[in-house]
């Protein structure tokens, strides 16, 4: 009786295990479709509209603004990506602002141009430029630089300020990306934090220029688009818009910059706790 009350738990585990194996292959054979899926849709969106891009950025910085405001509209659709927004939205911009965000995919940027519809710029690592098709598109909207370099650091601090005198907002990820500083392979990942230490530079170009930040926490997009895998998958991504932090209210030095760097990271950090689906 024992032998066979035995038998028949080791037959239902092998079942178990059986049914879990076919589980996780249909869920991976799903993935790949709709990444496949996602990156048609892409490339399609791609051609047909970085043209049109490219010519309306030659007559006005704001419409093209604008156009690319209703386009991640569109790509979020396509992709399966529900936005859920916490916060001030959307941004009224009278004034030039510096939005910083945590940073884990390249959904990021798309869903930044979900959110503002003024000109504005990124500050992003120089190879962007050299990306096949998509760099010549985004050259005239991107302050590149190269971070191991000072002198870079210096040229891309320059241009900064002299595009929010312009009435340029500026868009940083302070995190400085999501590469391996580390690691001598190009490619290796950061650790998986919940949300890495801030650089300060862009809290001393708030102070230096006296421009408001505003601290957008992104939960989710990691699991929606994985710069590990490449791969895409449906769901909702969680969108923090804080409340502009007035950069006058903190000190001219190092000890007021680290001040306003450890608020804002405080604020984004304590959003990814609550919202983040960290798998």
């Amino acid at each position: 009786m024992k032998s066979n009350f035995h038998n028949a738990k080791i037959h239902k585990s092998k079942h178990s295990v059986i049914f879990i194996l076919i589980k996780y292959k249909m869920n991976l054979l799903l993935t790949y479709i709709w990444s496949f899926w996602c990156y048609l849709i892409l490339t399609i969106i791609f051609i047909i509209c970085a043209p049109i891009g490219i010519f309306i950025s030659f007559f006005s910085s704001n419409l093209f603004s604008i156009y690319t405001f209703y386009l991640s509209k569109l790509v979020l659709l396509l992709i399966g990506v529900r936005v859920k927004v916490h916060g001030n939205f959307p941004i009224s911009h009278k004034n030039p602002f510096i939005y910083i965000a945590n940073h884990s995919s390249y959904l990021d940027p798309v869903l930044n141009c979900f959110l503002i519809n003024k000109k504005y710029k990124y500050l992003a690592k120089s190879e962007v430029l050299d990306w096949p098709f998509f760099g010549p598109v985004v050259k005239k909207h991107l302050i590149a630089v190269k971070r191991e370099k000072k002198e870079s650091r210096s040229n891309s601090m320059s241009s900064m300020k002299e595009n929010i005198l312009n009435g340029y907002s500026i868009v940083i990820y302070p995190e400085g990306g999501w590469k391996d500083e580390n690691s001598n392979h190009p490619y290796d990942i950061k650790p998986n934090e919940l949300l890495n230490q801030f650089r300060n530079g862009a809290f001393r170009l708030a102070i230096n220029t006296n421009t408001d930040i505003i601290p957008v926490s992104m939960c989710n997009a990691k699991n929606i688009h994985s710069s590990d895998t490449m791969l895409f998958k449906p769901g909702k991504v969680i969108l923090c818009i804080h409340k502009p932090i007035k950069s006058q209210n903190f000190l001219n030095d190092e000890n007021g910059i680290k001040d306003l760097n450890n608020k804002c990271y405080s604020l984004i950090y304590k959003d990814l706790l609550k919202y983040e689906n960290r798998k």
